[in-house]
């Protein structure tokens, strides 16, 4: 086979702890290693996750922008390969084919990206599990079956399958899927991202979708990804991203939101109603478990619930905040 060469493409920002083994997991690779190369864009790390990247030879330069999403921009735009691989730290293959796999989609030449399955490991936490099995409870209410690669095929019409990945007809649904770039996403050289997107995960993907490119799904390669360490982990990101949906920030649920179908933008309003209710979750979870045969539904109701409070505190929060300025500013005057 061809060996196209791969730029894995890597935010950064006080990473030290991981930095080592996900060397490792690339190196590893069966892969000719001439037609690989790594770029950390680092966000300006106080710890030692430069001098890791430096001592193993790879590429980092500068993320004036700090946060990860940008940091993808800016190392997509020093990348010299044929193939743009987006990982994390934390994103590990174990299968050490992977980079083959990932280069034997891309000789359909009709595929212009891909993404690879979701996985976990037996001792993670139910959170993780969940997670990336499903997406977070919030998501997952949005697009339902199109918030995971897994059941993409219970939405979309599939155009190509065989035994290393599927594609899907994005275009057959309103339902708009929920694929990032991150964890895996690979797309081929090229790629041209809009400055306004460069805060979103999601929207380029969307972009790339509208614009009739084919993305695929490979089913047969799984990432390993420790999505949520724990409770408050899980908590901390459901409140940052309720925060900045109500602050209409530039990427998230309210940057991507009139891109979403009309079905899709009701049901952010209608989350709250159904997760505090635990009946309606209680019942689409044994539903799951009937249907999918997935026993992971079964913490469906208990996910939701954590999730709505989480969004609620934040709500609250955001409130008491605006209440507590306007109230400043008035004794100011």
């Amino acid at each position: 086979m061809k060996f196209p060469f791969i730029s894995v493409v890597v935010p950064t920002l006080n990473n030290e702890r991981e930095m080592v083994k996900f060397i490792g997991s690339i190196k590893n690779q069966h892969y000719p290693k001439n037609r690989l190369e790594i770029i950390f864009a680092d966000g300006g790390s106080k710890d030692k996750t430069v001098e890791i990247a430096k001592k193993n030879k790879t590429t980092v330069i500068k993320n004036p922008y700090v946060l990860a999403e940008p940091g993808v921009y800016v190392a997509m735009n020093a990348a010299k390969g044929d193939l743009l691989m987006v990982l994390a730290t934390d994103n590990i293959f174990y299968d050490r084919e992977a980079f083959r796999k990932v280069a034997e989609v891309f000789e359909n030449k009709t595929v212009y990206a891909a993404l690879p399955k979701q996985d976990y490991s037996s001792t993670d936490n139910l959170f993780t599990k969940y997670h990336n099995t499903f997406t977070d409870p919030f998501n997952h209410f949005i697009h339902g079956y199109a918030a995971n690669a897994r059941t993409f095929h219970k939405v979309y019409p599939i155009i190509t399958y065989n035994d290393l990945y599927d594609v899907y007809d994005f275009t057959a649904s309103r339902v708009i899927p929920m694929i990032s770039f991150s964890q895996g996403f690979t797309l081929r050289k090229g790629y041209k991202r809009k400055k306004k997107d460069i805060f979103d995960d999601n929207s380029p993907v969307i972009d790339l979708i509208e614009s009739g490119k084919k993305i695929a799904y490979i089913h047969n390669l799984s990432l390993y990804h420790p999505t949520i360490k724990n409770l408050k982990h899980f908590i901390k990101k459901q409140r940052w991203a309720t925060q900045n949906f109500l602050e209409r920030k530039n990427y998230g649920i309210a940057h991507r939101y009139a891109k979403l179908a009309a079905g899709q933008r009701i049901r952010i309003f209608i989350w709250p109603i159904y997760a505090f209710s635990f009946i309606l979750p209680l019942i689409r979870s044994v539903f799951g478990v009937v249907r999918d045969r997935e026993l992971l539904w079964l913490f469906h109701p208990i996910n939701c619930f954590i999730c709505a409070y989480a969004n609620l505190g934040q709500v609250v929060e955001y409130g008491k905040n605006r209440v507590l300025k306007k109230t400043t500013n008035i004794l100011r005057q």
